[in-house]
């Protein structure tokens, strides 16, 4: 056969290839570790787009990441084609400042959507004396995992308050790999965490070390509010956790999703269509995303919007009914799940970048402005918004999250992108996991993730309006 036959043959089957989102390839979303909100987040995205067949093959996967830097750093290896980042972390990473003053600005980071807010939270040990944030100068203080976006956030909350490294005590942890753990062990004085409320990992510690939430206020605050559109007011609803009865102010930043320019418009657009589509079933997925809309999704954010994300986007569907595959379905009825510690966790994780840990490093530059800031809610003098304990009527969706143990960085697909959403009266339940460790476990270190399988058809007797509860799998690399 000629070369010109061959030609003539093949260029149909490329420009057919073309026009599929997808194809073969998988979808890969750099999300976060297991114990936190990352993590089911980007289950949620994939679990969708992967019930309603629109990446032709079930084929967006979840990989464990240490969070938002690290993110970052496996999108432009290529490792991932979808980024979950702290709107901060963003900002630096767009004009090159703060961690990011060596490398350069980042041209090619694109935004796809804005998708809740989370909060910088400062954590006291029971026997600290620490009721106020002046109370942390001179304690042990950990400022939260590198491989994340959280150190960045305190960073700039000390270089406000004036503090440099010399001021706070240096401490010895007695688990590098649960940090967190200190402050039940006496290693810690305080902590800083960044995670969507309410949290699994702040309930633990809380009910379980007596752990308190310390507001985050004051005037330094309000000048670095001033200073760094980016961040915003926030405030932790009261008794969303146990004991808590009165509301913690603290700051607020956005959590986005983001991929490079380079990534095809198509595979945009169908991520865009469905997701907006579906939005109804993917804000019950996960507690974090209920007051997810289609104009919060697409509300401006400093990022340029990616090309795919340009035209005009679809109006929402009304709730459909969808069940698994015959191979996939489940023996019986979704039924709500009777504590959140029994679902997916619902914490980003904290975790120590090196071993035994110092005092806490000099401020990174925290003085780079921004030209958009995140929306909030305004409330009352405050203009915080405030995360409050969700609708006994809303969001009765559960699935469970299987651990299958692996190692950092592999890419797996969560047996469920959904938690348990709390009750008003009982946002976080109290009853301990069987691994107290695995609970507590902060915000964004690398964890081992579990893995499962997911699809999706419309059945035309069934008249629920959930997303389908997938089972498990012991495979460290499977598709929603």
């Amino acid at each position: 056969m000629s070369l010109r036959i061959l030609h003539h043959l093949l260029l149909p089957l490329c420009a057919l290839s073309a026009l599929l989102p997808f194809g073969s390839q998988a979808l890969t979303i750099g999300t976060g570790p297991l114990n936190g909100v990352y993590y089911p987040t980007g289950g949620a995205i994939c679990r969708v787009l992967n019930a309603g067949h629109a990446l032709h093959g079930d084929s967006c996967t979840v990989q464990s990441t240490r969070g938002s830097m690290a993110n970052l750093k496996a999108l432009d290896k290529g490792d991932v084609q979808l980024a979950l980042v702290q709107s901060d972390v963003l900002h630096h990473a767009l004009h090159g400042t703060g961690p990011f003053s060596g490398q350069g600005a980042n041209n090619e980071l694109r935004s796809l959507f804005r998708l809740y807010q989370e909060s910088l939270t400062l954590l006291a040990a029971p026997n600290s004396g620490i009721t106020t944030l002046a109370d942390i100068e001179g304690k042990r203080v950990y400022p939260g995992n590198k491989g994340a976006g959280e150190q960045i956030t305190s960073q700039a909350l000390m270089a406000a308050m004036g503090w440099q490294p010399g001021q706070f005590a240096a401490y010895q942890l007695k688990s590098d790999s649960e940090p967190l753990e200190g402050l039940c062990d006496g290693s810690l004085d305080a902590a800083f965490v960044v995670a969507g409320h309410p949290s699994l990992a702040v309930g633990d510690l809380i009910s379980r070390c007596k752990v308190r939430l310390i507001p985050i206020e004051g005037e330094q605050i309000d000048t670095l509010l001033k200073q760094h559109p980016y961040y915003q007011r926030s405030r932790i609803a009261a008794n969303l956790y146990p004991g808590q009865t009165t509301a913690i102010n603290n700051i607020g930043m956005s959590a986005e999703l983001v991929a490079l320019a380079s990534l095809p418009d198509p595979i945009v657009l169908t991520v865009r269509d469905t997701l907006l589509a579906r939005v109804k079933q993917f804000s019950r997925l996960h507690p974090a995303l209920s007051k997810v809309t289609p104009e919060q999704l697409q509300a401006q954010t400093e990022l340029p919007l990616h090309a795919g994300m340009s035209d005009q986007p679809p109006v929402p569907l009304p709730l459909t009914p969808e069940q698994l595959t015959a191979e996939q379905l489940t023996p019986e009825p979704l039924t709500p799940a009777p504590s959140a510690s029994e679902a997916a966790p619902t914490a980003e994780q904290v975790g120590a970048a090196d071993g035994t840990t110092t005092p806490i490093e000099a401020p990174s530059d925290a003085t780079a402005t921004s030209s958009a800031a995140v929306a909030t809610e305004a409330t009352e003098a405050t203009e915080a918004t405030e995360v409050n304990p969700l609708p006994e009527e809303a969001l009765e969706i559960t699935s469970e999250l299987t651990a299958t143990q692996t190692t950092e960085g592999e890419r797996v697909a969560p047996s469920a992108a959904a938690s348990t959403v709390p009750s008003p009266s009982a946002a976080v339940s109290t009853q301990l996991p069987q691994s107290a460790s695995a609970a507590t476990a902060p915000q964004e270190q690398a964890t081992q993730p579990a893995s499962s399988a997911v699809t999706g058809e419309t059945p035309p007797q069934d008249k629920t309006d959930t997303l389908p509860s997938p089972t498990t799998s012991a495979a460290t690399q499977l598709q929603l």
